[in-house]
């Protein structure tokens, strides 16, 4: 099965346009950072939070996830015709709200600010979500769907499962504020792409 994936398959079979691969490039600098910090987020919580326990890392995991679906419903109204070039605004704008969230989570010592930063990152992801995925969506080479779509997949996926080991060695090694740190540098990066595009 993977051979006949490949072999015969001419190079520009493969070949993305640039606002596809800026796309990638940038979902797998995102979800590496957030993958940087999820896994091990629990411990965090009950380590340096003053008061914090495993109901409390649920929970602010919760206020996260419910204020990301607010925002996405508004965003992805307000973004309805919107320009290519808007669409890059709104997603450049909440990648930098989440880099903002990461730095803040590395001075947080109580269940306030924790929860604030996780609402913070919830605006962030969910005005920035539906704009790059409709770019996404929009820019797709036809007839390559599936094909753009399971490149994702695997360049994202191999970007999350170094970052989850990596997350693990850093906080253990170097502790959590220099693993926010790099979360919300790499996290930063992710912008990149889509500024060259924009250029």
């Amino acid at each position: 099965m993977p051979r006949e994936a490949f072999i015969g398959r001419n190079p520009s079979h493969f070949h993305v346009n640039r606002i596809v691969e800026s796309f990638i490039i940038s979902e797998t600098l995102l979800w590496s950072a957030w993958n940087f910090i999820t896994p091990i987020f629990a411990i965090f919580v009950i380590s340096q939070i003053k008061g914090g326990d495993i109901q409390i890392a649920a929970s602010a995991f919760s206020a996260y996830l419910i204020t990301r679906v607010i925002f996405e419903i508004i965003a992805g109204r307000f973004l309805i015709e919107k320009t290519d070039k808007s669409k890059l605004t709104v997603t450049i704008l909440g990648m930098i709200l989440m880099s903002i969230a990461y730095i803040g989570f590395s001075f947080t010592n109580t269940i306030l600010s924790l929860f604030a930063f996780y609402v913070l990152i919830g605006i962030g992801l969910g005005v920035a979500s539906p704009a790059k995925s409709s770019l996404f969506t929009e820019h797709i080479d036809k007839g390559k769907s599936s094909t753009e779509w399971s490149l994702y997949d695997a360049v994202v996926l191999i970007g999350v499962a170094s970052a989850t080991a990596l997350g693990g060695f850093i906080a253990g090694s170097y502790g959590f504020r220099v693993l926010f740190i790099l979360a919300s540098v790499i996290n930063f990066l992710g912008i990149v792409p889509y500024l060259f595009y924009r250029r």
